[in-house]
This record gives C-alpha cells, structure tokens and sequence, in this order.
C-alpha cells in the first residue's frame, strides 16, 4: 500500500504540519501514482480498490480544506487512475474465469460476495454497486466503461486532456476516449428493426435481439424500451421461442440498494470530512450558521449511531 496516502488519512495533522499543505499532497499523489503502476502488473484489486478510498477521502479534504485545485485535482487523478485499475482487474479476472461475468448466477447476485459455503466466483459488484459499476446512462459511464473504451494510451491521453481542462470527472475521461476511437459501422446483428416494421426478417432479428439480451442479464422491461414494443410483447416472444430471461426472475426479489456498499461509502466520506474537521477554528464560525448546522449534525449523529448499534448488535 502507498504509505503516504495510507498515512494522511489515517493523520491528517501531518499535512497542516507540512510547509506547504497543497503541494505535500500533491508529491504524495505522484508517488501513489507510480506505485499504482506497479500494483496493476499484478492486478492485486483490493490494494487498488484501497487507494481509491484513500484518495477519495484526500480529495474530500483538499475541498473542505480550501487547498486549491492544483491539489484536488492530483486527488481525483489517482482516483481516476485507482478506477481504470480496478476495472483492468475485473476485466482480466473475467477473461480468466476468476470474476463472474455480467449475468452470470453465482455467489450472492446482489453484492456480488461469495456466501462461506458458495464456491461461485465473485462478481464485479463485490467491488462496487451496480451503478458505480455499469454507469446509469452514456453521460453517466461506471467504472469498467474506463476499462472498456480504449487501451492504456487512449487513457493516458484522455486524462491528460481532461486535466488540461480541469476537470477530471469520470464522465469526462470516458467522453474523451471514446472520441479517440475511429467509427465503425454498427454490426449487422445490431440491426433493430422500427417497431412498425412488420416484415418476416424484422421479426426474425427481434428473436435474435431477445436472445442474445436476455442471455447478456437485460430484463424484458429493459428490451421492450430498446425495441420500442409494448408491455408483454417481450414476453410472449420469448415463450414462443423458448427462450429464458434471468433477470426477470430477479426483479421481485431485487434489492434496490446494497448495503455494504452503502456503508463502505459512508466511512469513506465520513473519514475525509472528518479530516477537515478536527481543523476547525470555532472562534471563525458564522454564528449565524451555527444552529441549523448543529441541528442537521446532531440528526445526522443520531442516525449514524442507531447504524453503529444495530451493526454491533449484529457481530454479538
């Protein structure tokens, strides 16, 4: 592990006792940088999935701090990088059959973790919520779309633009890859045939889509928005041809949320706000503010101590 990003969030205090706050961060996220390098030779993605904690919640300090951008954009570089890493990862685990693929039943499908007595492979949502994961929309890409656009060049360059312009978001990145890439014509079997078309050929493409989605983990809800057809055509295609969609069976006992994900998410930034916190001054507190932020603070305590509780209560 990178000890110096390991070593601010565990003391915050050795960055205020630096000369110069904003650059003491910045050296550390070079040498992250370049141990990073040498993690991803190995594909070890817990020590990578780490880092990007690490960095996440250094990033969150930088903001709070008021360090600069300078600084707050060498925190979001390594987070960037942390992720195009664990999506490397996941993608050369799944190439040698050692993370479940999308769609694949193994292990617990909704957090991806393996059950003591499962052998099944582990999937990608062991290291992050769907959403984080698959993205929720093309200007919301996830982690792996980092993986998937283009090679380690394309990367490279993508970000180094997209810090020529400051601003680092995901989005931004995988925008930037995706326009280094050459077009190419859409494959024949993409072909999706006008809702209106009626011909033997479009229906025979429609079973094909069904197919070929239903075996990649899309839901009959989610093909009936890409074909345009109505509720239940899907369906009924489906059992005309034989053909099974997993992800329906799953839909009435899917969980909206994961809850280790949401508490992992939850100490990580609690963690960086907590680093910016123990700086306080109270002497330079609007005073004006103050009771509807410790009103907001006190509920905000409430909740997170019932969570330590049930959460103790849990192991005992």
């Amino acid at each position: 592990m990178s000890a110096d990003l390991a070593v601010i969030t565990a003391d915050p205090s050795v960055i205020e006792r630096a000369g110069d706050p904003a650059e003491f961060i910045i050296q550390a996220c070079e040498r992250a940088k370049a141990w990073l390098a040498e993690v991803l030779e190995h594909g070890d993605i817990e020590q990578i999935a780490e880092m990007k904690s690490q960095a996440e919640a250094i990033r969150v300090y930088t903001m709070s701090r008021q360090l600069g951008k300078d600084a707050q954009l060498s925190a979001t570089e390594i987070v960037r990088r942390a992720e195009r890493g664990i999506g490397v990862a996941i993608r050369r685990g799944q190439e040698n059959q050692e993370i479940a693929r999308r769609g694949e039943h193994t292990g617990n499908q909704y957090t991806g973790k393996v059950h003591p007595d499962d052998s099944s492979k582990p999937s990608a949502l062991a290291y992050g919520s769907k959403g984080e994961m698959y993205g929720s929309a093309d200007d919301k890409p996830g982690i792996l779309s980092l993986a998937d656009e283009g090679s380690e060049e394309d990367f490279e360059e993508a970000l180094s633009e997209a810090r020529t312009e400051r601003n680092l978001a995901r989005a931004n990145v995988v925008r930037k890859m995706r326009g280094r890439q050459p077009a190419r014509p859409a494959p024949a079997a993409e072909w999706v045939p006008d809702p209106s078309d009626r011909s033997s050929e479009a229906a025979a493409q429609r079973r094909k889509l069904i197919r070929d989605w239903a075996a990649q983990g899309y839901s009959s809800r989610q093909m009936e928005e890409l074909l345009g057809t109505s509720g239940g055509t899907i369906r009924r295609i489906a059992r005309e041809t034989g053909t099974e969609i997993p992800a329906d069976s799953l839909i009435g006992r899917t969980r909206l949320h994961d809850s280790n994900h949401i508490v992992q998410e939850t100490v990580h930034a609690l963690a960086g706000a907590a680093m910016g916190v123990e700086l306080v001054d109270p002497a330079e507190l609007d005073r004006a503010q103050i009771g509807a932020w410790t009103a907001s603070l006190t509920d905000s305590i409430r909740v997170l101590n019932r969570l330590i509780k049930t959460m103790k209560e849990a192991v005992q």
